[in-house]
């Protein structure tokens, strides 16, 4: 398998990229563990996301916030912000 990992832009931030077509979970249970359910495509673009953040000269604090808002997220999804410490 082959990955496009977006660059960091420090105008604009960290550029996304995700498929076309997926599907992807985030759900927290009452004893705070943190479930991410996703198909094929969906866990991929996920691991894009953090390949992009590991990348050298991303700084500190760079984040990703993943939502059901912006349709991120598959609808009913808790939110996750991914950072780079």
């Amino acid at each position: 398998m082959q990955l496009e990992i977006p660059s960091y832009d420090r105008g604009i931030g960290l550029v996304t990229s995700w498929p076309d077509d997926y599907r992807l979970m985030v759900s927290v249970d009452e004893a705070g563990k943190v479930r991410v359910v996703g198909d094929s495509a969906g866990l991929t673009g996920l691991a894009v996301q953090l390949l992009a953040l590991a990348q050298n000269g991303v700084p500190a604090g760079a984040h990703e916030d993943l939502d059901d808002f912006l349709l991120i997220l598959d609808e009913g999804s808790s939110p996750l912000r991914l950072e780079r410490a």
